[in-house]
């Protein structure tokens, strides 16, 4: 018998509430506004987008739409150190599993503690730092690239994502407006005040968060957060794929927040549960320093996968969503972050205009590049060395980046098993991926047979086990009718493309 929350698959459908944006990797894409690459059904809610699992509930209607993201390569083999690991100094050398740096620049990056340390109230003091940001050229998505030196000043950031209690305090307060109430909200649900709000759009996070004296985290904040500042760690808590003993991840709903082991920095919920706002706009690579205004007509970055999710390349820290800032979701939250005054700079950078700006030390580049002053970017090396060998969440293991034993193959790091099941249910980071991605297209929609996907259809939707690729159209809304008109279920989505389950070959 099918499960409730894949029953309640066309639902989702129904309302519309799929619509992405986002990445078009058939590896790995997101969940919320965008139309991501390759998810498989999802489950709740949620965010619809291009690569979520199967949505379980639906749940977001007009704006909540599932967020779109996009994939990482291959886990690496050797796994970052454990959420319970001390504070290290700010000048530790970086060590195999720390965030790969350039030659030459093991002693100048400041390497933040990623244990607990300090904190203020329930926020937690994250030390300034310089880390890689974003997918190494190898592995991910097109959005997490180029990876490229971000500095992070000093901040403090809420340690547990903001809870339907803590935000209904703010519209008591007359200062915030209440959270949607649709299928899968949590605001006017009795007994969930301890779980986060959601279905709440951007300006009302905004909102809550100068309500606390506080404000929303940039995307540079926020992945630094969750990859352990120079860790470059796969998930907050290290490597390991995602299970429902470490995150709320593949439920059928939010679950109470910090239910779960704390990850980097002491936080919790910074992988699953659900996905959080931030104030950065969603821009092609390499981040900007600071946080964006908000306008219409502009997305914005939301990170950190969500409980509706069902592969766990969803749950990345890499993977980058994005939605309208009057949009919502029942699988967006918010977590605030406040600023270190006076300005908190790391090693070799010091603070102007309020940012904190290289002043000496090499620039930090991905494994095998070097940054060229001439370029002003960063170019092939023509050295190797150790220190450009550091594993990271991109899948490079070892001093040549060569992949672990994740086995990840093929473009932008897909990887070969499909729907293999993981501990508790937890899906593979490398199951269950979908068709060749294409770019959007207004062209008309055509259906392809995909037979490598009927065990996955099968397993999940035993009346539909036969699975197909639909290309063509806008985006996923656009080939909904098309999936209707054939009996079929959606299965898994990008910007271009659905994956669905269809009841004959």
């Amino acid at each position: 018998m099918k499960a409730p929350w894949l029953a309640a698959l066309s639902l989702i459908a129904a309302l519309g509430c799929d619509d992405g944006r986002g990445a078009d990797s058939p590896a790995e894409a997101g969940s919320a506004t965008s139309l991501s690459a390759s998810a498989g059904p999802m489950m709740a809610n949620a965010t619809a987008s291009a690569n979520a699992g199967p949505m379980m509930a639906s749940a977001t209607a007009s704006a909540i739409r599932p967020a779109s993201g996009e994939g990482a390569g291959p886990m690496m083999a050797n796994a970052t150190a454990s959420a319970g690991a001390g504070p290290m100094t700010a000048n530790a050398t970086a060590s195999a599993g720390a965030g790969p740096m350039t030659a030459n620049a093991t002693a100048s990056a400041a390497r933040p503690a990623s244990g607990e340390g300090a904190t203020q109230g329930d926020m937690a003091l994250l030390p300034a730092g310089v880390f890689l940001m974003g997918a190494y050229r190898e592995y991910g998505s097109s959005e997490e690239k180029p990876a490229h030196e971000a500095i992070v000043p000093g901040f403090w950031l809420d340690r547990r994502e903001a809870t339907v209690a803590e935000f209904r305090a703010c519209v008591d307060a007359g200062r915030c407006t209440p959270s949607a109430a649709l299928p899968f909200c949590n605001g006017h649900v009795p007994g969930r005040e301890r779980h986060p709000i959601n279905c709440i759009d951007l300006r009302q996070a905004a909102l809550y968060c100068a309500w606390a004296q506080k404000r929303l985290p940039s995307e540079r904040e926020w992945e630094y957060a969750a990859s352990g500042g120079t860790e470059r760690r796969r998930y907050s808590w290290g490597n390991a794929e995602p299970t429902s003993l470490l995150a709320c991840y593949y439920h059928p709903g939010t679950c109470e927040v910090g239910s779960f082991p704390a990850g980097a920095f002491g936080l919790y919920d910074m992988t699953g549960n659900v996905w959080e706002w931030t104030q950065s706009e969603f821009l092609p690579f390499p981040s900007r320093p600071g946080l964006d205004a908000i306008a219409d007509g502009k997305l914005y970055v939301y990170r950190g996968g969500a409980w509706s999710r069902r592969f766990a390349k969803w749950m990345r820290n890499l993977l980058r969503n994005r939605y309208g800032a009057s949009e919502k979701s029942a699988a967006i939250g918010v977590r605030c972050a406040k600023s270190v005054e006076p300005l908190a700079c790391p090693p070799d950078t010091e603070a102007r205009d309020g940012q904190c700006v290289r002043t000496s030390g090499p620039v930090l580049c991905e494994p095998g590049y070097a940054f060229d002053q001439a370029l002003a970017a960063c170019a092939p090396s023509t050295t190797t060395s150790g220190a450009n060998g550091a594993s990271g969440t991109n899948g490079a293991s070892g001093t040549n980046g060569a992949s672990s034993a994740n086995g990840a193959s093929g473009t932008n790091g897909a990887s070969s098993a499909n729907g293999a099941s993981g501990t508790n249910g937890a899906s593979s980071a490398n199951a269950a991926l979908s068709p060749p991605a294409a770019p959007a297209t207004t062209a008309p929609i055509t259906r392809t047979r995909t037979p490598q996907f009927d065990a996955d259809c099968a397993r999940h939707w035993p009346r539909t086990p036969y699975s197909f690729a639909f290309t063509g159209g806008l985006n996923f809304p656009a080939r909904q009718p098309a999936l209707k008109q054939h009996g079929c279920a959606p299965r898994d989505m990008g910007m271009s493309w659905t994956s669905a389950c269809c009841a004959s070959p």
